[in-house]
């Protein structure tokens, strides 16, 4: 009896870690989810070079996901870029594709042209995906992705 309770248990365990790793299916988002999105990343780019330029995180710290991962990350890269006195400008930002979830996570794939002062001065093209959750009447951003140039 307890070998089949076992192999019971267990058989529900591999079925339950099967299901729960299976992979989430994105859709086209609709025009205005697509809008919204694309606002909030512009915002959100224009958010990090003012919190750069006034040395303060604050300034974007409403567009991130409390206790992430992606704002940890993000507060690190605001302290050395200030304390390098490093400002980034978004000067283009190119849509690619804004896709969502049925539990309403968004992602938006975006290129964008970065102008750097200071540290390494110059112009960068860039891909990057960002997860976006709904949060009351806007998103947070939980992650962001780097997309390899070829």
């Amino acid at each position: 009896m307890g070998k089949k309770v076992f192999w019971i248990a267990a058989a529900v365990l591999c079925l339950l870690a099967v299901t729960a790793c299976e992979d989430v299916e994105w859709y086209e988002a609709d025009e205005t989810l697509a809008a919204e999105a694309t606002d909030f990343i512009t915002e959100f780019k224009h958010a990090w070079t003012d919190s750069l330029e006034s040395s303060s995180f604050r300034e974007v710290e409403s567009y991130l996901y409390p206790n992430s991962q992606f704002y940890h990350m993000k507060r690190r890269t605001h302290q050395e870029f200030v304390t390098q006195r490093v400002v980034e400008e978004t000067d283009e930002i190119r849509v690619q594709a804004v896709e969502e979830t049925e539990d309403g996570e968004v992602r938006i794939t975006v290129s964008e042209v970065i102008s750097r002062t200071a540290g390494d001065t110059g112009t960068e093209e860039r891909t990057r995906t960002y997860y976006l959750l709904p949060f009351r009447d806007t998103f947070r951003i939980t992650q962001m992705e780097r997309q390899d140039s070829a």
